[in-house]
This record gives structure tokens, C-alpha cells and sequence, in this order.
């Protein structure tokens, strides 16, 4: 479930939530043998501000959330996964170690997401793309990268998808869908003002939204059909969006492969189909 991830990523918190969700992350074994009462007074706060801390992540409540904190930790140990690393690539760093920074930052961000994977979420969303007549994808900025690269995936398969790199163009798509479309809306922020007038506009044509951005709560997922989250290792005023692009790819990626698998012989036809030379 990734719950220490999501914490991690959350940033509209009240500041009595946020010194609780500091005293989890920071330390998250000292809270499976604490009570409600004795984390809520190491964190300087109330019991109840825990409780909504717990409902923030969706997760019903204090009890919930110690069991899954003690699989989680015991999991990320075995795989060795620092959730707290905040490597960053500094002016002073030499080309190897600004190649060894990246790599890294890379690699995290696949772990992260990977924890973040909800199974059904995605089979929710496999079944909306074989249901749809069209794929309807949207995205600005680096995000429209990767809803480029998820336009040229589903056609190769024969999945009718359609892309707009200007957003005027984009607007004018979400107006013409429907309940036969899917809309796939790629946006890490999920506020960015044009996403959210396109997905303002799929809800109300009834069009069903696949959406991918991260995984602290935003706009454009709570509108969304179906919610498909990514980690958050870097600011929103990033250079690049290295890692968001990269976290963004593989949940495509995830999604495309298992579209393929779930109709194996007609998919693998029409990609021999339409390959170029």
C-alpha cells in the first residue's frame, strides 16, 4: 500500500497532522507498540488528529494502520528502500557521481511506485480500456511526453487513441467525448488548471477518467473513474521532471503490458502488424 510513501507525499496538512506524520515516518517502529494516546503525545497533538492523519492516506483508522506500518517496515527493510533519501544532485559533483545521483534517484522512484500499486485499481482501469471504443489522453508539459508515448503504445495494438499537443485542441477532445470513451489523464500535480478543467469537462460528458499523478490527494483525482498514483521524490518546481516522468512512464508501462496480456493473441497480431521495418 505504500502508507509511509503516502505520508511522506502528503503536503496539505494542518501542522498538527504534519508533526504526527513526522513522528511515523521518522520513526515508524516506536509506533507499533505505542497507543493512540502515546503517539498523539509524542507528537504533541491529539488523538483524533491521528485518526484524521489516518483517514488522509485512506486508512479507517489508528489499529489499521499499525498493522499495515508493521508489514510495511519489515517489507522495505528486505528490499532496501531508504523512503527518507533525499539524494539531489548538487553543483560541486563530478560526472560520475552526478551519473551515480541520478541512477539512483531513477531506480527509488520505480521502487516507490511500485509500492504504490493498487492491483485493482489497475484491473479497473484495463477494463475501462478494453470497454472503451476510444482512449482519449491528456497531458501539458512532461507530462504530454508521456501521454505521447501512451498514444503510440495503444495504437500499436489497435486500441483507437487519440493525443492533442496544444491544449486548446485537448479541450476541445474532452467536449466531443462520451460514456464511450476513456479519458487517461497524465498529471503529477493533478492541480495544474488546465487538467482540471479537462477533467471537469470528462465528468460531466460522463466520460470515464483513468488518472495518473501523485499520490497525495488533488483535484483531478478525485474526479477521476479510476486512480492510479505516483511517488513524489520531487518538488513541484522541479528541473526536468526527471523523476516524475520516470515514475509516470512505468505506471503507463504497467498498464500497457497488462492490457496486452489480458488479450494476448490479439494484441501480439496487431503489434506484429504494425511494426515498421
Amino acid at each position: 500500500m505504500g502508507v509511509l510513501i503516502k505520508l511522506r507525499d502528503c503536503e496539505s496538512l494542518s501542522p498538527a497532522e504534519a508533526q504526527v506524520r513526522d513522528v511515523i515516518i521518522e520513526d515508524p517502529r516506536s509506533v507499533l507498540n505505542s497507543t493512540v494516546y502515546e503517539l498523539a503525545e509524542a507528537a504533541y497533538t491529539s488523538p483524533s488528529t491521528v485518526s484524521r492523519l489516518c483517514k488522509r492516506v485512506g486508512i479507517s483508522g489508528y489499529a489499521s494502520l499499525r498493522l499495515l506500518l508493521a508489514e510495511e517496515v519489515h517489507h522495505l527493510e528486505t528490499i532496501d528502500l531508504d523512503y527518507l533519501d533525499t539524494t539531489t544532485i548538487e553543483p560541486t559533483d563530478s560526472p560520475a557521481e552526478v551519473v551515480e545521483k541520478l541512477t539512483s534517484i531513477s531506480v527509488k522512484t520505480i521502487q516507490e511506485t511500485h509500492e504504490l500499486v493498487d492491483m485493482d485499481a489497475l484491473a479497473q482501469a484495463v477494463s475501462l480500456l478494453h470497454a472503451a471504443t476510444i482512449v482519449d489522453l491528456y497531458g501539458i508539459g512532461a507530462s504530454l511526453l508521456v501521454a505521447m508515448d501512451a498514444e503510440s503504445k495503444f495504437t500499436r495494438v489497435g486500441k483507437c487513441s487519440i493525443i492533442h499537443q496544444h491544449y486548446d485542441r485537448q479541450k476541445v477532445q474532452a467536449i466531443n467525448s462520451g460514456p464511450t470513451h476513456v479519458g487517461i489523464i497524465v498529471s503529477y500535480s493533478g492541480e495544474s488548471p488546465e487538467m482540471k478543467v479537462i477533467a471537469r469537462i470528462l465528468k460531466d460528458n460522463g466520460t470515464p477518467i483513468i488518472s495518473i499523478t501523485k499520490s497525495d490527494k488533488n483535484s483531478v483525482s478525485r474526479m477521476a473513474t479510476c486512480r492510479l498514483f505516483v511517488t513524489a521524490r520531487e518538488s513541484l518546481q522541479r528541473a526536468g521532471a526527471m523523476a516524475s516522468r520516470t515514475a509516470q512512464l512505468y505506471m503507463v508501462d504497467l498498464l500497457y503490458t497488462l492490457y496486452i496480456t489480458s488479450d494476448f493473441d490479439r494484441s501480439h497480431h496487431n503489434i506484429s502488424r504494425t511494426a515498421l521495418g
